[in-house]
Order: C-alpha cells, then structure tokens, then sequence
C-alpha cells in the first residue's frame, strides 16, 4: 500500500513538474501582454464599481499611445473622428459667419466669402440675437458654435440686428461644408507682392497658385511670403506649393522612417524666379516648416522672423476596427540640406523679433533687390 502511494506521488510530482514547465514555456514564448491581462481580470472579478468593457479598451489603447512619449501621436474614439476629420482638413458645416463676444454679446467680425451667409447678404458687425428661436446673448461661444452646426443640407433661421438699431432681420440658411479661404495677397509698393499662407489644407495649392498668378498680373518683381502662425497640414499640400516656387527636380524634403532609409522628396515644377523673402516665426510649424525649409536650402529665398517651432514628425492615419484611429508618427523629415527639424527648428538668415518690423524689413531687402541698377550712361554731370 506504502509502494502503491509513493507511486501515486511520484506520477502526481512528475505530472506538476510537466504541467508548471509547459506553463512557464508557454508564458515565455507567448509575446502576450500577461500584466494587462492579469490586471484586466482582476478589476472585472474585485473592482467594487461598475466597468464598461468599452471604457477599459480604449483606456488602454490610450495609455499604451501615451507611453511611446511621442506629442503627435494619439487615439481618436470613434465619437471623436468627425471632429478631428474637421480640424484636419480645415473645414467645418456651418453657414459662413465668424462671430466674436464683445460685452456679451455676439458680434459677427467677418464673412467667410461664398458661403451661404454672404450670398445672402448677412454683414459683418451685426448682433446676433437668436439662432433657431434660441436666444443667444450671454451664451459661451462654443456653445453659440455648436447651434450653427449641424449636417450639410439642414437649415437654421438666424436673427441679427445691427448696432444702434431695433431692427431685426432673419435669415433661413442652408447648413454647408465652409472651406475658409486659406490665402490672402495684396501688391504693395514697390512692387512687391503679399501672400499670406493661413495653413495647409488640400485645397491650398490651388489657392496659392491662384493669388501668384494674379499678384504677376499686377506687375509684382518681388514676392513676400508670410508664414507666421502657419501650423501645417497635409505633406501633399506642402509638396504642391513648394513646386510652384522651386524649378523641376529640386529637392524639396528628405524623409526618414524607421529603418532609418532616407527619401528625397522632389519638386514637380514649374517654380518661379522672383526675388523672395518668407516671413517665419515660432508658431510656423510642420509644413510651413517644410516649405520654408525647402525654399531657404535651395537659395530660393530669405528667411526673415524668428526660430520656427521644430515639428518634423510625419504622422500616418491608421483606421481601427471599431471605426476610430490611430495617429502615429511614422517618420521625421530633414530639410533638404540634411538639417533636422523636429525639436531643433529652423534658423532664419535675418533674424527680427518684432511682426511690423519683420514686414519692413523684407520690403527693404526686396526693393533692394529689385531696385533697377545704376548704368553708367544714364549718369549726367551738371
């Protein structure tokens, strides 16, 4: 009986002895997140409050983006992708209108040109009064934002006055996809022509080389190019707009991924050979970056303003299974000349602190650019 038992411990101990290896080898070779998981089971079995499954999920998915201490990258919840699709593309559904609080009340400042408000007639520095029956006086302007926006195609009746009068007027608006124009230009004395360059949507290039042609028009021999407070865009965008300023073949960016494998993005044409500065300060960021970066290494401008802001990440989009995102830098970019800008920045050839005093200056070293010279037989002695 002693034998028969010793026997039953001897299998039982070899049988543990299999059982823990096999376990501990299986743990070894799983490339598995066994905390994660340890913690998970004991919340749902000890936590004393309610868990929602979903809330945990995307609470982990977010620590584990945080964790790579990387600014850029980030998770967007499914609840969450129609706003970020909106900031990222630099539009909005609304009706037009630009408002601003001014002693409680909400003033409309500006237009957006083309957009259902201007084509009927809405003016800059009405009052607005009501949007949809819904007094609006004293209201937080995020939530004034939030009652003009809706889906394309429904309607908003919107009630202005105009200071100093009791008079009011409505408005029956369509709800629209609002692309705000992102370039303005003007020719200046000189002439120089003025192009400032809001930010780096998909739609810009078409903008940009839309004003170019125009300021050419006007006669413009130098050209400023304001990119302060630029904070990017799309790569695309960049590339495009760079093309328009830099001859054929031109290297306009070089991009790093992770093996550490270099590409050199290129200008596709046509460029311009007018004299150039471009104004840069440290809100001018990411593409406007690449831009100035580009335009500054071929010699193909001045760079005047301030140490730009040093975003050289490029992220990627990638869409999740539960119809969120992921974005997550992929790659960093250098300027053509092998000059990193993430953290570092770019350093302008003149430096000025002051915004006016930037402007004067890059009219001065353009007007001296252009400036006709003196010929020896235009000279008179009297």
């Amino acid at each position: 009986m002693r034998l028969q038992a010793r026997r039953w411990l001897f299998f039982l101990a070899v049988f543990l002895t299999v059982f823990l290896c096999d376990l501990a080898a299986a743990r070894a070779a799983a490339p598995g997140w066994s905390l994660l998981d340890e913690v998970r089971a004991l919340a749902e079995k000890n936590y004393a409050g309610p868990i929602d499954q979903a809330t945990l999920e995307a609470g982990a998915v977010r620590g584990l983006v945080e964790s790579l201490g990387d600014p850029y990258s980030e998770y967007i919840a499914p609840e969450d992708l129609s706003s970020f699709a909106s900031s990222l593309n630099d539009e909005y559904t609304g009706v037009g209108i630009i408002f601003q609080e001014v002693e409680g009340q909400v003033v409309i400042s500006n237009i957006v040109p083309g957009s259902p408000a201007a084509r009927l007639g809405v003016r800059a520095g009405s009052v607005v009064e009501s949007v949809d029956g819904r007094p609006v006086k004293g209201l937080p302007l995020e939530e004034v934002a939030g009652l003009l926006k809706g889906q394309p195609g429904t309607y908003l009746d919107l009630t202005v006055t105009m200071p100093g009068s009791d008079s009011r007027h409505s408005y029956f608006l369509r709800r629209e996809v609002i692309r705000p124009p992102v370039v303005s230009s003007r020719l200046l004395a000189g002439p120089v022509g003025y192009l400032y360059l809001r930010s780096f949507p998909y739609w810009a290039p078409g903008e940009v080389e839309t004003a170019l042609a125009e300021l050419e028009d006007q006669g413009a021999r130098g050209l400023i190019l304001d990119l302060r407070g630029n904070p990017g865009g799309y790569l695309d965008a960049a590339l495009e707009i760079a093309s328009l300023f830099l001859l054929w073949d031109k290297p306009v960016v070089q991009v790093v991924r992770r093996d550490k494998k270099v590409t050199v993005l290129r200008s596709r044409g046509p460029g311009q050979d007018l004299p150039m500065v471009v104004l840069v300060d440290r809100d001018t960021a990411s593409a406007a970056e690449i831009l100035a970066g580009a335009l500054q290494a071929n010699h193909a401008a001045i760079l005047i303003g301030t140490r730009t802001y040093g975003k050289g990440a490029l992220q990627t989009i990638f869409p999740l299974s539960n119809g969120g995102v992921l974005k997550l830098t992929t790659a960093y970019y250098l300027t053509p000349a092998g000059q990193a800008i993430d953290g570092e920045g770019l350093i302008p050839d003149i430096e000025v602190t002051e915004g006016r005093e930037q402007l004067d200056r890059a009219l001065k070293v353009l007007r001296a650019q252009i400036a006709p010279p003196l010929v020896a037989g235009n000279l008179a002695c009297r």
